[in-house]
């Protein structure tokens, strides 16, 4: 910044030194001599702190790399909260469906996959069950409502379970 504070004020005093020596010419045949002369003299005292290295420019595929790392951290970041909450309605959707079955869970957790093309995919279905002799029933409920055929598994509920239930 000083660097260009000083290449400005050189500018300013360059301008007004050039001025004032152009009315002294001897005479209008050397006019255009002295207009390049000044003009090159002007050009240097720019051009001359560039040349030295004083005045480095920043790397543009600095910026560029801490931009797209950036945004790839921000990419991913949306992508999982993403994926978070399509598992949370699935989640949701399918405790609907069992409750209309009489079956309530304790707690239900679903595994997705999206593919390139966006399609979803319910990789599989963990329930946590009061009683394990309706999961059956409970994998029929799931896989009509996944209108395909998911992975279902089931664990019976704990005490620590209902207890963590129970806290939230």
């Amino acid at each position: 910044m000083e660097t260009f504070k000083l290449i400005s004020a050189t500018a300013c005093f360059l301008g007004i030194v050039i001025t004032a020596l152009s009315s002294l010419y001897p005479s209008e045949k050397f006019s255009k001599q002295m207009k390049m002369i000044f003009s090159l003299i002007f050009i240097i005292s720019i051009v001359r702190p560039f040349a030295s290295g004083k005045i480095n420019f920043p790397e543009i595929n600095e910026n560029i790399s801490a931009n797209e790392e950036y945004y790839s951290e921000k990419n991913e970041e949306a992508y999982d909260y993403f994926v978070r909450s399509v598992e949370e309605n699935i989640n949701s959707s399918l405790e609907a469906s069992l409750n209309e079955i009489n079956i309530y869970p304790a707690n239900i957790q679903t595994s997705i996959n999206i593919s390139e093309n966006g399609s979803i995919s319910i990789n599989e279905v963990k329930l946590v069950l009061d009683d394990l002799n309706l999961l059956p029933d409970a994998e029929k409920c799931i896989r009509n409502a996944a209108k395909s055929n998911v992975t279902v598994t089931a664990e019976a509920r704990t005490e620590t379970q209902y207890t963590d239930i129970s806290a939230e």
